[in-house]
């Protein structure tokens, strides 16, 4: 999807970087993950380089090594810190320690773990993923059971953004059957997710660094703990190339849209300068003779009368053209014709309102004052709009 371009591509940074580093199995994760979000011509041709030299994921009973850069950084700042954790100065407040208590309550209820809606959109889970990730990191919040809330929040960032994977929790729950939604939905069809359904899942490190950057040196770099600010750092020359021929696109595109809307706009004016320059005006006509529309006229092909007035008649562009010889007189009365038409069913609406109106009058209410004389009057009246319309028809 357009909207998951941008993290698709920073994933994909970050897959190159461990891939340099040395970290082959989580280069092919994150590259995987990319994939999934954005697929590119680049992304396959990294996963299948990745696939030949990456080493097969452990058994059972075995744990995965470490990159030695993870193990090391590690390191440093395990070293860096003890006394700051053995004297406890790692202090914590009620509201975070509520706010992880509430998050691991309801673990099995992605949504509310999140604190989304059902019906969120994938714009909607991403800022809802980038607040509960800040809040519940383990370098920033030290209450009891941060790193599970946040490793929740993670899996069900990770669950809900994928269509197929939000599908199938939406309908079976999690693998346990205890979803946040009521049990009595579909019991007979729950069952447990395909083996293969939730492998490959990015770390919550990892997705962390997707949206923030990290210590991968990504679009964001952001830090945690005590009197420590966030830094935002430029993007890399790459991307800040992309962007602008991106915005160079857009606003080529913005310009021929507007091209395209003032197109209509433009075929107007000039039909109106021609019809100005070619002096073609027409006469005005009534239906009934009355001053100045003294002249009688009748159309060529219907024979339907029409009055004009005599000098703007002869001043116009018909003057004394007629409707056998001159196609413009012809469809000068293709329109008196047409007004007449429109004008009949007017006027035969009108005849059978009156029709209807005496009628219901004549029957009285519930038959009280029923006046059969007034009756028979009412449903004998003659309706000669109606009638002439059908005649024209």
């Amino acid at each position: 999807m357009e909207v998951n371009r941008d993290e698709a591509a920073r994933a994909l940074d970050i897959a190159q970087k461990k891939w340099l580093a040395g970290d082959s199995v989580g280069a092919l994760r994150i590259a995987r993950k990319s994939h999934s979000l954005y697929p590119t011509t680049l992304s396959e041709k990294l996963i299948a380089e990745y696939e030949k030299t990456s080493s097969p994921p452990p058994q059972k009973g075995e744990t995965e090594k470490e990159p030695e850069s993870e193990l090391r950084s590690r390191g440093k700042s395990a070293t860096a810190k003890p006394k700051e954790e053995d004297t406890n100065t790692r202090t914590h407040t009620p509201q975070q320690l509520a706010s992880v208590r509430a998050v691991i309550s309801v673990k099995n209820d992605y949504y509310k773990v999140l604190d989304a809606e059902r019906t969120a959109t994938d714009a909607e889970l991403k800022r809802a993923y980038r607040k509960s990730a800040l809040l519940f990191h383990p370098d920033k919040n030290f209450a009891p059971g941060a790193d599970e809330a946040f490793k929740l929040v993670a899996h069900a960032f990770t669950i809900l953004s994928d269509p197929d994977k939000r599908a199938h929790y939406d309908r079976y729950g999690v693998a346990d059957g205890s979803s946040g939604f009521s049990q009595q939905q579909q019991p007979q069809q729950r069952r447990r997710a395909p083996a293969t359904m939730f492998q490959d899942e990015l770390s919550p490190e990892d997705l962390f660094n997707m949206f923030f950057g990290g210590d991968t040196g990504g679009r964001f770099g952001v830090q945690f703990g005590p009197n420590v600010r966030f830094a935002q750092h430029f993007q890399s020359p790459n991307h800040r190339q992309q962007q602008q021929q991106r915005e160079e696109d857009d606003s080529e595109r913005t310009l021929w849209t507007a091209c395209v809307q003032f197109i209509p706009l433009l075929f107007f004016v000039v039909a109106i300068f021609a019809f100005l320059l070619g002096g073609s005006v027409m006469p005005d006509y009534s239906f009934e003779m009355s001053p100045p529309y003294t002249e009688l006229r009748h159309t060529y092909a219907r024979n339907v009368k029409y009055w004009v007035d005599p000098a703007e008649y002869a001043r116009s562009s018909l003057g004394a053209k007629t409707a056998s010889s001159s196609h413009e007189v012809r469809s000068f009365e293709r329109d008196v014709e047409a007004q007449y038409v429109s004008r009949l069913q007017r006027r035969c609406r009108q005849e059978k309102e009156h029709k209807r109106f005496s009628i219901h009058q004549a029957q009285g209410w519930f038959g009280i004052g029923n006046d059969r004389t007034k009756l028979q009057v009412a449903k004998d009246m003659p309706l000669p709009a109606c009638d002439e319309l059908k005649r024209f028809r």
